[in-house]
This record gives C-alpha cells, structure tokens and sequence, in this order.
C-alpha cells in the first residue's frame, strides 16, 4: 500500500521505496536507506544490517564502515578517527592533536607549546612544554629548563644549574635525587619524577606515566588514555570506549554504538540496527524495516517495510 497527498512522486514495490518531493528524496532498496534534502545539505545512508553508516549534514559528516568510525567537523576543524577495536586513534581539534598508534602515544597542543610522545611500553618519553623538557629511554634520562639541566646517560652524571641551592643525592644502585629552587626530579631504577614549576611528570616503570602542567593532564596505563585541556576532554579506556568531547561536539563510541552532538546535529547508532538522526530540519528514525521521516515543509514519510505513507504541507 503506498498513500500520498499530491506533490509526490511515490513509489513503492515489495518493501522498496522512491519517494522524490522539492528536493527531497527517502530511498529504500534491498534493505539499504538513503535520504536525501538539498536544501539542507543532508544525506543520510546506511546499509541494510545498519553497520555502514554514511551522514552528511552541513559542515559534519559521521561515517562508520567495517568496524571503525570518522567524525569531521569542518565548523570546528575536527576529525576524530577510530579503527575497528579502538586500539588505533587519530584526533584532530583545532589547535590539539591526539595519537594512539601501536602502543605508542602522541598528544600534541600547539596552544600550549606541548609534545607528549610516549611509546607502546612507556620506556621512551619525549615531552617538551614551554621551556622544559623532559626525555627518558632505557638507558638515559634528560631534564632541561631555562635554568638547569640534568643528564644520565648509561650511569654518567651531568648536572648543571644556575642559580642555587641544589642537593644531589646519589646512591649505590644509581638513584637519583635532586632538589633546587626550580623544583624536585627523582630518578629510581626506571621510575622517574619530576616537578618543576607548573610541570608535574610521572613514570612508574610500568607503562603508567602521568603529566600535567598548567593548560594540560594526561594521563597513560597501558592502552587507557586521558588527555584534558582547557578545550578538550579525551578518554579510551582500552576496551573500545572512548569518549570525546570539545565546545562543539560531543561523542561517544561503544563497541558498534555511536553517539554524536554537535551544536546542529543529533545521531545515535545503538549497534544494534536502530538510529536515529536529527538537525535543525530533519529528524529520521531508523528500527530494522521501520523508518519514520520528518523533513521541512511538513514532508513525512513513515513505512514498516510492508506500506508507505507520505504527507506534506
């Protein structure tokens, strides 16, 4: 059964849709879903078990295919990457970056004059912010700010500051312990502290390391990452949830669940076939052969895989 007021073009054939109206257009074939509005700048596709996902919308585009999910915000320079099980991660925002690759870390804050690189066992650290930087890897440490600088390097000692007083203290196994007026670095076996002024570095040895100066708070153990900045919340927790939010978007992945907000834009994927989908001038809701439309100009489509309706202002 198909029914439209008149305006229309409408047809409907075994479960299939074509439904074409000012620039709109709902398509359904084989299980597959495109919906399409010109004058919006939308066009809404997904696959029949609903696991590709394709939307544009204005200046935001949600993809999901073959497990892994892209959301770019052209409004706000975002792109956020995901691979199927999470464990790879590319973010771009604005000034931010944040990279999970192999293990490895990289969270870059061109605003802040921070480089955070980690590698896929926290034995080799790279970070400088501002006028301070910190490197580590097996057999070397170095600690640099305007007004010290510390190297070891496969047990030689190389400390220089200028201003004083400083207390070193070094043991029998090696460790290091060094206080000045700048702040404290402790080095013990492949543990390493250092706090400086509005500088606060930790490694455990262990693959947990903790960083935080006055505009950044990083936070790595294993594959869990959580970057904050005045900007940006970032959180994976290494099982495939990661949550992502800045001024303008807000998202959360969950195995196949998607969640997206931005200022224009509502989309949800439960992950188990149901989405829905909604901006300043379409709202759609997706449940298995269920789908409900509501466009501009009072368009509405609603089918339940066996008949259509259709109405419009």
């Amino acid at each position: 059964m198909a029914s439209a007021q008149d305006g229309s073009d409408v047809e409907f054939d075994g479960g299939d849709i074509d439904i074409e109206r000012d620039g709109q257009e709902v398509e359904v074939a084989d299980g597959r879903v495109e919906i399409e509005d010109a004058d919006s700048d939308l066009d809404f596709e997904v696959d029949d078990d609903g696991d590709d996902v394709d939307v544009e919308s204005g200046d935001l585009e949600i993809e999901q295919k073959d497990g892994g999910v892209e959301v770019e915000n052209a409004a706000t320079d975002l792109d956020f990457e995901v691979d199927d099980d999470g464990a790879t991660v590319d973010i771009e925002s604005a000034d931010l970056e944040i990279e999970q690759k192999d293990g490895g870390v990289e969270v870059e804050n061109a605003a802040t004059d921070l480089d955070f690189e980690v590698d896929d066992d926290g034995d080799t650290v790279d970070i400088e912010s501002g006028d301070i930087e910190v490197e580590q890897s097996s057999d070397r440490v170095e600690v640099e700010n305007d007004n010290l600088d510390l190297d070891l390097d496969d047990g030689a000692f190389d400390f220089e500051s200028v201003s004083g007083p400083v207390d070193i203290e070094i043991d029998a196994d090696g460790d290091v312990e060094i206080e000045t007026d700048d702040g404290e670095i402790e080095l013990r076996g492949g543990k390493l502290d250092v706090e400086l002024d509005d500088f606060d570095f930790e490694n455990d040895g262990d693959g947990d390391v903790e960083f935080e100066d006055a505009e950044n708070d990083i936070e790595l153990d294993g594959d869990e990452l959580d970057v904050e900045t005045s900007d940006v919340e970032f959180e994976n927790d290494g099982d495939g949830d990661i949550e992502f939010e800045d001024a303008e978007s807000d998202i959360e992945l969950d195995g196949d669940e998607l969640d997206v907000e931005t200022a224009d834009v509502e989309f949800e994927n439960d992950g188990d076939g149901r989405l829905e989908f909604e901006d300043a001038d379409n709202d759609i809701e997706l449940d298995g052969d269920n789908l409900d439309v509501e466009g501009r100009d009072g368009f509405d489509v609603e089918s339940d895989g066996e008949s259509v309706e259709v109405e419009h202002n």
